[in-house]
């Protein structure tokens, strides 16, 4: 189910469709402005009260919050008896998990490091893989109504502290330190935790719990996937990824992700942006995000909450990248904006789905993206380039210069006309993104950028 939600820039005025809460959430977010008037907002975490489970169903427990006094008579100690009476602790809808692959010092680990005390140090981190190694409890797939937490098939790595639950791109990161730990089984078993994320919502989400399913965060899964892939070559595990990440690429190519940029030679180039399918302060940060919108009228804040949630998908939550005025977090504007990052993920995604159609025979799909690969990378090279830099640059969108054409009488394409001023000049990490992709790396392609057609 999705509601509906008005654009309000010349360019982009189609109705935005807005993920809706559920019943629990909004039971939970209410419980959540309790706490804060109850307890004051010294180190008040909002985070906390919507990761709480329920110990009883939501009627009783609604009923029982109904009966509270209000907050001007309700003491500490009552409202803290009732969440303990009504909520189990935050985290205890997890249970510890042994993963069945850890060794304490796996057989060839990182034979490159000699020193010893660097040696004690990595086997410190790697012990990790255990400490924060989690099942999501039975319960939460038998009871889902009272759980914010998401069922997920196997074992999951926490990143630990207050963040009790699987997130998108960390577990990229994680499974890089898996396949160094020897931890193969465990790697594929979080890749097959993501990808039953997919077939339920139809992407990545941000992280498992339901108030992130408004949007996702980088999209990393095929990189996990042929990672493990080669370092074990197990063909079953390319054949179960395979048609979710075809579905995962349809999410970021298609609809609110997808822009049109026409160059200045008249070409049409399809890019992607970050888009959040949300309008109101983020459950988890809710306190924070209605903070940062004080001041601003109803209208202005429904569009700055879509953007902070915005900013959450893009992993740089929050960076001046994202703002009109590096010191004003209220003129973010990250759907406006055509990112280095983003497309690079894309277009590494692209390169691997070519390479895992061809393991798997799939000479269609293989010819279908090596054509997608192709046009991203001269759309990189035509919208995001910037000679003068040396470096590719985020791209500005200006709803002032753009056209609406009529593709049919179902489907009207909006299309951003290229303007080298709105490219974003400023030096960021992000600039230098390309450089991961293979395509980027050779001399002949450097010697071009920086000697002219010609010099390789």
């Amino acid at each position: 189910m999705w509601v509906a939600m008005a654009e309000s820039s010349e360019c982009n005025n189609e109705s935005v469709l807005v993920v809706p809460s559920s019943t629990l959430l909004s039971f939970l977010e209410q419980v959540q402005q309790f706490a804060l008037t109850a307890f004051g907002p010294s180190q008040f975490d909002p985070k906390h009260y919507v990761d709480l489970p329920l110990r009883f169903n939501l009627s009783v427990t609604l009923r029982a919050f109904q009966a509270l006094p209000n907050t001007n008579t309700l003491s500490r100690d009552d409202f803290n008896i009732f969440l303990k009476e009504y909520f189990g602790e935050v985290g205890s809808d997890l249970v510890n998990y042994d993963p069945p692959d850890f060794s304490a010092e796996p057989e060839g680990f990182l034979p490159g490091v000699v020193n010893q005390e660097v040696r004690k140090w990595a086997l410190e981190v790697h012990s990790l893989c255990r400490v924060l190694s989690r099942k999501v409890a039975k319960s939460v797939a038998e009871r889902p109504e009272e759980h914010t937490l998401l069922p997920l098939p196997g074992g999951v790595i926490i990143p630990g502290s207050r963040f009790r639950e699987v997130y998108y791109w960390d577990s990229y990161w994680i499974i890089r330190g898996l396949l160094a730990s020897k931890m193969y089984e465990t790697a594929k078993g979080i890749v097959n935790n993501l990808v039953s994320l997919i077939h339920k919502y139809g992407f990545v989400l941000n992280g498992a719990r339901t108030y992130y399913t408004n949007r996702s965060q980088p999209p990393l899964l095929s990189a996990m996937v042929r990672a493990i892939y080669m370092k074990t070559g197990d063909i079953d595990l390319l054949k179960m990824a395979f048609p979710t990440l075809l579905q995962e690429h349809r999410f970021w190519t298609a609809g609110i992700h997808k822009v049109i940029v026409r160059d200045a030679h008249g070409a049409k180039h399809s890019l992607s942006r970050y888009y959040a399918r949300w309008d109101a302060p983020r459950p988890e940060s809710a306190t924070t995000d209605m903070e940062t919108a004080a001041g601003l009228t109803e209208s202005e804040k429904k569009l700055l909450y879509r953007e902070i949630a915005t900013t959450a998908e893009s992993g740089w939550d929050f960076s001046s990248r994202w703002m009109r005025d590096r010191k004003n977090l209220t003129t973010l504007h990250t759907t406006s904006i055509i990112p280095v990052d983003l497309n690079v993920f894309l277009l590494q995604m692209e390169l691997n789905i070519e390479f895992f159609a061809k393991t798997l025979g799939e000479s269609s799909i293989a010819k279908t993206f090596i054509q997608a690969s192709n046009a991203r990378h001269i759309a990189i090279e035509t919208i995001l380039w910037n000679d003068e830099m040396g470096q590719w640059l985020d791209y500005w969108l200006d709803p002032l210069k753009c056209e609406h054409i009529q593709v049919n009488d179902q489907h009207e394409e909006e299309i951003y006309l290229w303007d080298a001023s709105n490219q974003n000049k400023n030096i960021f990490s992000s600039n230098f993104f390309p450089l991961w992709v293979e395509a980027f790396h050779s001399d002949g392609f450097w010697l071009v950028k920086w000697c002219g057609p010609g010099s390789a």
